[in-house]
């Protein structure tokens, strides 16, 4: 096996992980009757540790969206729009989606090509919910 795969198979181990935490913070947010701001941060926070390997990795897009996803996150936890926190809920369950999709593909070029492509959208909708409902947020980013 040579040493892209063997960085890539760690990739994949950390992502799994990740993962099933994410999972358990959209579940949480899922329960609470007002939207937790802390959950929102460390949403961002897991987020944000698989968006530098992904990118240090070569992989572009998933490292925009990854990112794009992150800071969605962060807005959201300093944000008290209920209705734009909602949004950005539901974006974070289909980001659990993709980070599947992400671990079930990576090894496959034309898989990979495919997903760019659905995550291209998946940023485009983080960038108009960032423009819309988070405009007037100014900290875009946990200290």
């Amino acid at each position: 096996m040579d040493e892209q795969n063997e960085l890539i198979d760690d990739f994949v181990a950390e992502v799994k992980t990740i993962h099933r935490e994410l999972k358990i913070i959209v579940a949480a947010q899922l329960k609470t009757p007002k939207m937790d701001k802390a959950l929102f941060e460390k949403f961002g926070q897991l987020v944000d540790r698989i968006y530098g390997t992904a990118t240090t990795l070569g992989f572009v897009e998933i490292g925009k969206y990854l990112l794009a996803m992150k800071n969605i996150s962060y807005l959201s936890s300093q944000c008290d729009r209920e209705v734009g926190q909602k949004k950005a809920l539901r974006m974070m369950m289909e980001c659990v989606d993709y980070i599947e999709k992400i671990c079930s593909s990576i090894y496959k070029k034309e898989e990979v090509k495919h997903l760019n492509r659905l995550l291209l959208i998946e940023i485009a909708k983080a960038e108009r919910l960032e423009k819309t409902d988070f405009q007037t947020i100014t900290r875009r980013s946990v200290a």
